[in-house]
């Protein structure tokens, strides 16, 4: 993968929006939206505060990589040489062609993006009297980098249907002792004793997409391997892998029976895999504004720490001999 000034050549979460009807919305580093002026100017688009219906573009990918933005109006955007000053191409409205000065290369940082034109500038915000976007940069800075978002002003709602677990028999659990504890009786009668053991800890999950899908709306929900209930979430920045922080708190009691001088020492026992490797698919409902229901497969993976039948267990020692287990 190319990298340019801390950037990756691609399209970072900008794949999520190729493509799809609801469009994208582009915000500048100074947090204006792209808005679309229209046929009959000299720019393209102008910084507005609001995201308006104008803000809303498509994109399209190329066979080459670069993609091509197209308005809501349908026009396209395009770096257009006005000959007034060599050092400017402002970005204006045209019909479709083939034309190179169509067609952008992008690049991604972080949650943002770039887009390089024919010529090797960068796309930038710039102030004509109002906050514009040219290409003029030849080194992508922060006024170069826009953020993706959703296009429609109205969004859709994903709505889980069903999580579907692919076999995880393969999945080896091995016994890990987690916690001992010991009670000696040494007196001359039976003893009862109550054995109260907690496992808490603090594990990390990573989901792996097969695809960028969720349109920057955040989704989560949780599900259940062997004992363990992790979950599965979607970013608004629309991360491919995502980290997630898993609470593990669990408790265990166990009353015994102590002979006399005898010691009871209690384990808290677990079978685990600490790096299981789960595929699953993510069955979604997806209502877009108009009521229009769509059905959505979202592969991935789940991995993470996986467990099953916490318990204790006793042994019985004779002080001086051995006694069963419990």
């Amino acid at each position: 993968m190319f990298v340019f000034q801390n950037a990756f050549k691609g399209l970072g979460q900008l794949e999520a929006y190729i493509d799809a009807e609801e469009g994208v919305a582009f915000q500048m580093d100074n947090n204006l939206f792209w808005d679309s002026l229209g046929r009959g100017y000299g720019w393209a688009i102008q910084g507005l505060f609001d995201k308006m219906e104008s803000a809303k573009f498509w994109i399209t990918r190329l066979p080459s990589g670069k993609v091509m933005l197209r308005d809501w109006i349908g026009m396209y955007l395009a770096a257009r040489d006005v000959g007034t000053d060599p050092d400017t191409f402002p970005i204006q409205p045209v019909e479709y062609s083939e034309d190179a000065s169509l067609q952008f290369e992008v690049f991604h940082r972080g949650n943002r993006v770039a887009f390089q034109a024919y010529n090797g500038l960068f796309l930038a915000r710039m102030y004509r009297g109002f906050y514009t976007i040219e290409a003029a940069k030849l080194f992508a800075d922060d006024a170069c980098y826009f953020r993706p978002l959703i296009g429609d002003l109205v969004p859709p709602i994903f709505e889980l249907v069903q999580m579907d677990i692919e076999d995880y028999s393969k999945v080896r659990c091995h016994r890990h002792v987690l916690e001992k504890q010991t009670y000696v009786n040494r007196s001359n009668v039976l003893e009862r004793h109550i054995f109260t053991m907690t496992w808490e800890t603090h594990c990390i999950d990573r989901i792996v997409w097969d695809r960028l899908w969720g349109l920057g709306l955040p989704f989560s929900w949780s599900f259940t391997v062997e004992d363990a209930t992790p979950s599965v979430k979607y970013t608004e920045d629309n991360e491919k892998a995502v980290s997630l922080t898993r609470y593990i708190y669990m408790k265990q009691r166990k009353e015994v029976e102590v002979p006399p001088k005898t010691k009871a020492i209690a384990s808290l026992l677990v079978f685990w895999h600490k790096t299981a490797a789960v595929p699953f698919t993510a069955v979604i409902e997806k209502v877009k504004s108009n009521g229009e229901v769509e059905v959505l497969y979202e592969g991935g993976a789940w991995h993470g720490l996986a467990f099953r039948d916490l318990h204790i267990k006793v042994k019985l020692e004779k002080l001086g001999g051995l006694c069963p287990t419990m």
